[in-house]
């Protein structure tokens, strides 16, 4: 689970196609490792920041086209393998069916990243398309669901075992979701959102051989001790997040999230 304190502003646009975003916040993680044995699990806290911007094209009436730049760093409190800096940029289609802020809308949107750890086992690209639909049911209630893709690659492939992939971070997965956000008052918003994700999933644990006789990749990772180790193993995960967001002003925000 992650408790996330953010600050969140909103650049102004300078013309009408153009938008910036900007966001900074604290997150306290209290299983990095993923693991399942209570000695291995590790907690910790990070500074993040993140910045994008892009362009919104208005191809339609009821057709609009984003294309954005982002990048974004992390810097963790106590496991400093795990600090990061990844850039990106995406694309996303929105369209309405009809006219109107209650009509249904879909929307399709691509984006692609690269990501750079100081312990470098984790560094690769990634590439997630999502394809979502939703409605906004009153003035103060809109909801969505949708189902995506991912995609991981890893830079680096250094394998402990012979005869067994080192390339831990080389990941993908589908998944599904549902998401909600309700007005409680005219500065204030609740948000909830859960989805289930079927692929490869990575924990971090000390030697285990009934897992890592279960594992289709093993790495050392450095990031958490030298007697650590990445494996990847295919697995269901669910997640389900409330956010708690205050309007600032008419260009910031402050958020809580809990996941």
């Amino acid at each position: 689970m992650a408790l996330a304190l953010a600050l969140a502003a909103v650049a102004g646009a300078a013309r009408a196609e153009g938008f910036g975003d900007a966001h900074a916040s604290i997150v306290y993680d209290d299983n990095l490792t993923r693991a399942q044995r209570q000695p291995d699990i590790r907690a910790d806290t990070a500074a993040t920041a993140a910045a994008s911007g892009g362009w919104y094209f208005a191809v339609s009436g009821a057709d609009g086209v984003s294309l954005v730049v982002d990048a974004s760093t992390e810097a963790y409190a106590r496991f400093h393998g795990l600090d990061s800096l990844a850039v990106g940029a995406g694309a996303t289609w929105r369209h309405k069916f009809g006219t109107g802020l209650d009509v249904p809308w879909a929307s399709l949107g691509l984006d692609v990243a690269h990501g750079a750890w100081r312990d470098d086992i984790r560094d690769g690209n990634r590439i997630d398309a999502t394809l979502e639909f939703g409605r906004r049911f009153t003035a103060t209630l809109d909801a969505s669901f949708g189902v995506g893709y991912d995609r991981r690659t890893a830079d680096h492939d250094v394998p402990v075992v012979p005869g067994i992939s080192g390339a831990v971070f080389a990941l993908s997965g589908k998944s599904a979701f549902v998401r909600a956000a309700c007005d409680l008052t005219p500065s204030l918003q609740l948000g909830a959102r859960f989805g289930v994700r079927r692929g490869d999933v990575v924990s971090t644990t000390r030697i285990n051989l009934p897992i890592f006789e279960a594992s289709d990749a093993i790495a050392a990772d450095p990031a958490f001790g030298s007697d650590f180790f990445a494996y990847r193993l295919p697995g269901t995960t669910s997640t389900a997040t409330v956010n708690l967001s205050r309007a600032l002003s008419d260009r910031a925000s402050l958020n809580l999230t809990y996941a």
